[in-house]
């Protein structure tokens, strides 16, 4: 989630003067060097230098997710993303990773509902393998079906680990699935099951050829770099690549819900846990005031940022009932996101008494207008993890790619300090009515057996 709070950073940093975060946030947006172009075909390219150490990341980011893919074909973004590491007929098998690692690089990739991005981390004289290894498999992937059959089997237990074995991965995928009835975001990234099992080395060739190409991609390349040299790189190995044509995206609209769903899971053997998400707009929403947006995450902070947060206060600390508790949002998605509060009771406590204590929590910021001190706080913490998080070139790189692929303004980081500065309490209550309401609430609770 871009721009997500740190919760370890210290209580001394925290406390740092919300103006004095701004200027420094404004200085350093002010000093970086930014380039932003585009390929005559269709590719677009962001560079930003960073000299402080001898070190580049470069992404390629992919407008291609979950939120494309349609019933009975879920998946498929995932499962791509890992036969790309299969390699082409010039860099076979695992010579790409081997090449990376030599040079004394590392690499990964991800897919969200949104996007998926392959990147490469390594000292900065070598940034050309990068670049040619990454535009080679854009073109030239081998799909094997010995390879993919495989891979497939790697990702079925995949989702049996990190989703069908856990309480909070079968919960978060549930409240999606319940969330939206038909929205693209409906459906998880890894897939379901019954796709898995149905899905063949043609569909992930068929994928591929639909949506990577130079003109459905983007370029990030941030660190100790030379815009001209890095250029010249830039249209060497992916000038000639010939645009295709990008499919059509049906955006698949969410029809009025009437009523808070609830669903309710027993598991047994696994704890407790409650995770809850309301249908709020991303800046993608032409139907809202962006302040809507700026708003939104401020009271997310409100709810979670710092251990003097109202979730930490309330649950974790006075009434002990809970081990943790979180809240999460994200503007820069491409659909209306969900903001999610997440809650892990404590061992033999109801979750019922956890959903009384948050209707109180949320119906006191819907009455009562934040203190200034406590917003004030909040928007210091926020900005703070902004700073914190910006002597990544990684996170930095994460941040322009994400931007550029799902929004398409990457001015929009420049406007995202005076953008969140500008908040008042009022907006925060005024977006705490408007969307933390029961016809644009799923919770799903997870019921264990024997901690009941």
């Amino acid at each position: 989630m871009i721009f997500k709070r740190i919760m370890n950073i210290s209580k001394q940093f925290f406390l740092i003067n919300t103006y004095i975060l701004i200027f420094f946030i404004t200085s350093f947006s002010v000093r970086a060097e930014i380039m932003e172009r585009t390929l005559d075909n269709g590719m677009n390219i962001i560079l930003k230098k960073d000299k402080r150490a001898p070190v580049v990341t470069s992404h390629i980011w992919y407008k291609i997710g979950s939120a494309d893919e349609v019933s009975g074909k879920t998946g498929l973004s995932h499962a791509l993303e890992h036969m790309m590491f299969k390699g082409t007929k010039k860099n076979p098998g695992g010579k790409f990773s081997e090449i990376i690692s030599k040079l004394g690089g590392k690499e990964n990739a991800f897919t969200s509902k949104d996007y998926t991005a392959y990147y490469q981390t390594l000292p900065s004289q070598y940034l050309e393998y990068a670049i040619k290894l990454e535009s080679d498999r854009m073109s030239n992937l081998v799909v094997k079906k010995e390879d993919f059959l495989k891979e497939i089997e790697v990702i079925k237990e995949e989702r049996r680990l990190r989703t069908d074995d856990q309480s909070e991965g079968i919960a978060y995928e549930q409240l999606y699935a319940s969330a939206y009835n038909n929205s693209s975001y409906h459906d998880p990234i890894i897939g379901w099951m019954e796709d898995l099992n149905n899905m063949t080395e043609k569909d992930i060739s068929e994928w591929y050829e639909n949506w990577y190409a130079p003109n459905n991609a983007t370029a990030v390349i941030v660190g100790d770099i030379d815009f001209d040299k890095t250029m010249q790189l830039l249209e060497k190995y992916y000038g000639n690549k010939k645009s295709i044509k990008i499919h059509d995206r049906f955006v698949r609209s969410e029809p009025f819900q009437f009523g808070e769903k609830n669903i309710s899971i027993e598991i047994e053997n696994k704890p407790s846990y409650l995770i809850m998400g309301y249908k709020v707009p991303s800046l993608n929403n032409k139907e809202i005031e962006s302040w809507e947006c700026y708003a939104l995450s401020v009271l997310s902070g409100i709810l979670s940022s710092g251990q003097n947060s109202r979730l930490q206060k309330v649950l974790v600390k006075e009434k002990k009932i809970a081990s943790y508790a979180d809240s999460g949002y994200s503007m820069f998605s491409r659909n209306n996101p969900l903001f999610l509060i997440d809650v892990n009771p404590m061992a033999g406590k109801e979750i019922s008494s956890v959903e009384i204590e948050l209707e109180k929590i949320i119906e006191k910021l819907k009455i009562d207008l934040v203190s200034k001190k406590e917003l004030n706080r909040i928007k210091a913490q926020v900005l703070a993890s902004e700073v914190y998080q910006r002597d990544s070139i990684d996170y930095q790189a994460r941040v322009l790619g994400m931007i550029k692929t799902s929004i398409g303004d990457i001015k929009l980081i420049d406007k995202y300090t005076s953008n969140i500065g500008s908040v008042t309490a009022e907006q925060v209550r005024k977006v705490a009515r408007k969307y933390l309401v029961p016809n644009l609430q799923t919770v799903v609770k997870v019921n264990s057996n024997n901690s009941r």
